[in-house]
């Protein structure tokens, strides 16, 4: 069974963990409801008003669990999970409209500091940061 994924940090093209997206398909560029937080070495997407910018990619089945992992979502148990896979729909790109998947960051946000514009790679080249 095929994924449908958005991803909005380290795991896209030129950032950290690229490498843990090989093998998937490329879907296209994708806006999505809600907003980012600077958890640390990684952005943390929070459902909400707002808009966050990154890609749709395919994944299998097998791929996706192993993205799990990588996410530290432990499947059927939320409150293990530092993030939770989550159905949202894409406001804007060439899937406009279609229900994709992404990692919802399931920790407490107090003290993180916004991204308010969304961008994750925007972010980190401002406050120059590595991936």
């Amino acid at each position: 069974m095929k994924h449908a994924l958005f991803i909005y940090g380290t795991l896209m093209p030129g950032l950290r963990l690229e490498a843990e997206m090989h093998g998937a398909r490329f879907m296209g560029p994708a806006q999505v409801p809600g907003r980012l937080v600077d958890v640390g070495r990684y952005p943390g997407f929070l459902q909400g008003n707002g808009s966050v910018s990154g890609e749709v990619y395919e994944v299998d089945a097998v791929h996706l669990a192993r993205l799990d992992a990588v996410e530290d979502m432990v499947p059927g148990d939320r409150v293990a999970s530092q993030y939770w896979r989550e159905e949202v729909t894409v406001l804007s790109g060439p899937l406009q409209g279609q229900q994709v998947q992404t990692y919802v960051y399931n920790r407490p946000v107090d003290g993180c500091r916004p991204i308010p514009h969304g961008d994750y790679r925007r972010y980190i080249r401002e406050v120059g940061r590595e991936s």
